[in-house]
């Protein structure tokens, strides 16, 4: 079954601390049973050493003796601590024996503590240790021996056990508490990130239905989901952008039909009905606004071409002067027209490039600058170039651009003067195509201007190779 990446999360960040958990407490917990161990037995060593100094306090070197009563008092509270002990005078005979004194008993209390052990530790290996001290009185003469046994490595007191519990005890609620937070900060984190991405995918399907102006909030920390709120965000403003634009070209492309094919349809119906004579003036008229519909359909085939890539890039070197003289050339006569003269500025270099579609750009901007340009001014094609890129300028002293509108010129169909340009004859398609054959060769295209001062174009291409000529 599918699970959420919430839980998912929830789960991958819960089960590496719940595994660590129980590694950290299984650890300390036989770490600290192994210490507390090691430090019961050597407690009980120093207990049994004590006891016998304690023993041999009691011996009288005046009348080579031992306080009995002492030896039997102090016997049976060791025994009571789980020591049986027995003295020996120096030549080893007995002197007080716990066992002989009281079988049963000895016998009993070890039997409880050897219960409790084994209750309190189940399967643990439990030995009986004996250990024997040599006593020597106050001039260092030996008196004697005391034989001490007990059980060791895990004999502990009730308060012992109780302890080690309440540790293991503390351990467990310590880890259950790590736990559960742990599980609490997976959830919390697991939300962060699932929600941008559950946020993104429901923006996603708003958009593949259409909707192009969702968009996703921007709150998470994470720059991956920074990152991919983002990049959906910029996917819907583009598409929204390309719908703008799509519908915004069908009702230009509609627009700029929608009057030669009417005055077509007008001087035919009237030379139809018989209110016009089918002159040659008249049938002129209807030639050229059939020639307009047809170059606004060029233009569109062309846009279309280039924006698409469709006729490819057939690069090889050529001569950036030679073309800029060649494009001039081909404009002789409008220039002569309109008695503007066109000067080229910089040496000649090569670079590897496509050509055609240059001269197709070059040709547009100088077109463009005829057109908007007054009689008698003096257009500049200027050329330079770095070890990287060559910049081509077309300089022009026409009407300008406003400021507000040179980041549109570039888009299809936008006119700074709706009635110069009908003048003109422009459909608003020459700077798109220009824009959309600049980046085809890899570079890209900007304008500076002025109104009533004039434009600069400014071309840049990747410099392929460069050799001067």
């Amino acid at each position: 079954m599918k699970k959420s990446l919430r839980f998912q999360l929830s789960l991958t960040s819960a089960l590496p601390v719940l595994l660590t958990v129980c590694i950290i407490s299984l650890s300390a917990h036989f770490f600290i049973q192994r210490q507390f161990d090691q430090y019961i037995m050597e407690q009980q060593a120093a207990h049994a050493a004590s006891l016998a100094e304690s023993v041999s306090s009691q011996y009288d070197a005046h009348h080579d003796g031992w306080n009995l009563d002492y030896l039997h008092g102090f016997g049976m509270y060791a025994l009571s601590d789980g020591y049986i002990m027995e003295v020996l005078d120096a030549k080893g005979a007995s002197v007080w024996d716990a066992q002989n004194h009281d079988m049963t008993l000895c016998h009993g209390v070890m039997e409880s503590i050897l219960s409790r052990m084994r209750q309190q530790k189940p399967g643990t290996n439990v030995e009986l240790i004996s250990k024997s001290f040599e006593m020597t009185s106050d001039i260092g003469e030996p008196i004697g021996r005391v034989l001490i046994q007990y059980y060791t490595p895990n004999y502990a007191s009730e308060s012992d056990f109780g302890f080690l519990q309440a540790l293991d005890q503390i351990l467990i609620y310590a880890a259950a508490a790590t736990l559960i937070i742990a599980v609490f900060i997976g959830i919390e984190m697991a939300r962060r990130i699932a929600r941008p991405i559950t946020a993104a995918t429901k923006a996603a399907r708003e958009i593949s239905i259409g909707h192009y102006d969702v968009r996703i909030p921007e709150h998470t920390g994470s720059m991956e989901l920074i990152t991919l709120t983002s990049a959906v965000n910029q996917m819907a403003e583009d598409l929204q952008s390309q719908e703008e634009r799509k519908r915004r070209m069908t009702t230009d492309v509609a627009h700029e039909l929608r009057t030669p094919i009417a005055n077509i349809s007008s001087y035919l119906e009237a030379m139809a009905e018989g209110v016009w004579e089918p002159t040659s003036e008249r049938l002129s008229e209807c030639h050229l606004e059939a020639q307009r519909i047809a170059g606004i359909v060029g233009q569109l085939e062309t846009l279309h071409r280039s924006e698409e890539n469709e006729s490819g890039i057939q690069k090889s070197e050529v001569h950036l002067r030679k073309i800029c003289e060649s494009v001039a050339s081909s404009f002789a006569r409008s220039l002569e027209e309109h008695g503007q003269h066109c000067t080229i500025l910089g040496e000649d270099f090569s670079l590897e490039t496509d050509g055609d579609k240059l001269r197709q750009v070059l040709g547009n901007l100088l077109s463009n600058a005829i057109k908007y340009s007054p009689e008698g001014t003096s257009i500049t094609i200027s050329l330079a170039h770095t070890d990287r890129n060559a910049e081509i300028r077309v300089r022009d002293q026409g009407i300008g651009i406003p400021k507000a509108e040179q980041s549109l010129i570039f888009e299809r169909f936008y006119r700074t003067d709706l009635s110069r340009s009908r003048k003109t004859g422009g459909a608003g398609i020459g700077l798109a195509i220009v824009k959309a054959l600049v980046e085809q060769l890899g570079g890209h295209i900007t304008v500076e201007s002025q109104e009533n001062k004039g434009s600069v174009f400014t071309v840049s291409l990747p410099m392929q190779s460069s050799e001067k000529s």
